[in-house]
């Protein structure tokens, strides 16, 4: 078996970080949250968009998204990550058994002197309700479990250490100096309440505001900071830590067993961890021939509700504004420690499988002692600028650029989000749309070729599909699926009683080529 999968002291250390935690946070599932049906799945970018909405309710069932992409080590098995997953790899790739194979060498390591990361999550979006009240209120409630792991900031020596553990002497440096490396482990819950509003609707041009609470519930969260981390390599295998400055901590896993979906449990101070996020956006949309979906009912005038009317949409949010406090005494620790001359054994993490027997294991190898145990601690949501412009080239076919800017950076105790940009093309109509995204992702260092589909009450998709099918050697994969019910709102009853045509005006965005 591979030995990143080997449970050699290191790795071992931060496979538990992993497992402590709902193994392996999201993406933003943009090639189905950026059209005009996206339903709930377009509040997590922005809740302006239930207001005005093409749908009077969207019910979601349920989806599920995972990735990871990491800068070290690049796949290179002979056969495709898909069908590693899908367990569908060829006879001749398996042992006699019916395992499927995998050697050290189907892992290319990328040596180039440069700091290391991996980030992997997944995400469950449970069941949501979005209803549009009229033509300017809408509401929408919404579940999901967010769950993520980051590996940022290690230094190659150290994730050679990760990998190989010291086993392997030749793959890894005798002696090291100022070396570290940050890693966090999150699970949490969310339920979420959205109001949205249409604040300016002025022919031409149209405003909307909307507003999202979150109440987040702290399952897991795992952590362990080390910096200035130096080693020297010992004949017996292990390794001499003479300095290291370190800031780690750990949920019990009675904090995940010990789970109530009650509402006394979600408001009170059972979990671990608990707090609140909140979410805010603005849309502005310009609609020069807003004439064409207007009408009059029963002295009124009204918009065709069924139509989108806009040349373009500027849509700006931020998202996850907030945080969480761990701080129930039975279930949660901290430490902060600086330390010298301490000996890390080949043996050190053997046996360990709980975060408590990790916790101790640390512990007994940094020489930390319980009244060094603060007990509580505070994480930090991703918080994240989103801003996207929408542009109608034809009827059906829109182009969408958006741009994600994370803030919080992985040194402190979070959850990552890594920042990204994508142009993603699209086709859409009421029970199908197609979208390309092209994208810039984990924080603007890898392109990502995506493909996703809305096809009747379902939807694909993933943002780097070269990764998913293994072309050339890639270094992460990325997938999501769900469910969901809409009911689309209908076009007016009676015939179109179209207004007088005001001059045409090209908007904020005066540039841009108006339509004919």
């Amino acid at each position: 078996m591979i030995a990143i999968f080997e449970m050699k002291p290191l790795w071992r250390l931060l496979g538990l970080l992993m497992a402590c935690g709902p193994a392996a946070t999201a993406q933003y599932w943009q090639g189905v949250a950026t059209g005009n049906y996206a339903g709930t799945q377009g509040m997590y970018l922005n809740p302006a968009a239930v207001a005005d909405s093409r749908l009077k309710a969207y019910v979601h069932l349920a989806g599920y998204e995972n990735y990871l992409y990491n800068n070290y080590l690049a796949w290179a098995a002979p056969y495709a990550v898909v069908g590693l997953l899908t367990n569908t790899v060829s006879n001749s790739h398996r042992n006699a058994d019916g395992k499927i194979m995998f050697r050290n060498d189907y892992l290319g390591e990328t040596l180039n002197g440069r700091r290391k990361h991996l980030r992997a999550g997944a995400e469950l979006r449970g069941p949501a309700l979005l209803y549009t009240l009229g033509d300017r209120h809408a509401v929408a409630v919404g579940s999901r479990v967010r769950a993520g792991l980051a590996l940022s900031h290690t230094s190659e020596s150290v994730a050679r250490l990760l990998r190989y553990g010291t086993a392997q002497e030749e793959f890894i440096s005798p002696q090291a100096f100022g070396q570290g490396f940050e890693a966090n482990a999150t699970g949490l819950l969310e339920v979420s309440a959205t109001y949205g509003r249409v604040w300016l609707d002025n022919d031409e041009h149209f405003f909307k505001w909307g507003f999202t609470l979150k109440r987040l519930i702290g399952v897991a969260q795992n952590h362990l900071h080390a910096q200035g981390i130096d080693y020297e390599l010992q004949r017996t295998g292990d390794i001499l830590l003479t300095s290291v400055s370190a800031k780690y901590g750990f949920t019990s896993s009675a904090a995940l067993s010990g789970f109530r979906p009650t509402p006394a449990w979600l408001l009170g101070s059972a979990p671990a961890g608990s707090g609140w996020a909140a979410d805010a956006g603005l849309v502005y949309e310009y609609r020069p021939e807003v004439r064409k979906y207007t009408y009059r009912e029963k002295g009124q005038v009204r918009r065709d509700a069924s139509r989108n009317k806009y040349l373009y949409r500027v849509s700006v949010s931020l998202l996850d504004v907030g945080g969480l406090q761990f701080r129930n005494p039975a279930l949660v620790s901290h430490y902060f420690v600086q330390r010298s001359n301490q000996t890390l054994t080949k043996n050190a993490f053997g046996g360990v499988s709980n975060p408590q027997q990790l916790e101790a294991a640390i512990n007994q190898t940094l020489n930390v002692s319980e009244s060094e145990n603060q007990r509580r601690f505070w994480m930090h949501m991703p918080l994240t600028l989103q801003t996207s412009f929408d542009y109608q080239v034809r009827e059906k076919w829109y182009v969408n650029v958006l741009w994600l800017h994370n803030f919080i950076p992985n040194s402190k105790i979070t959850q990552s989000m890594p920042s990204q940009v994508a142009v993603v093309p699209r086709y859409e109509r009421r029970w199908l749309e197609v979208s390309v995204p092209i994208s810039l992702l984990d924080n603007y260092s890898r392109l990502g070729l995506g493909l996703a589909a809305r096809l009747g009450p379902v939807y694909v998709g993933t943002e780097h599909l070269t990764g998913l099918l293994s072309l050339g050697r890639p270094k992460g994969i990325e997938f999501y699926a769900g469910a969901y019910i809409p009911v689309f709102r209908r076009a007016p009853q009676s015939p179109l009683q179209c207004l007088p045509q005001h001059q045409d005006r090209r908007g904020l965005f005066g540039f841009l080529k108006k339509r004919h």
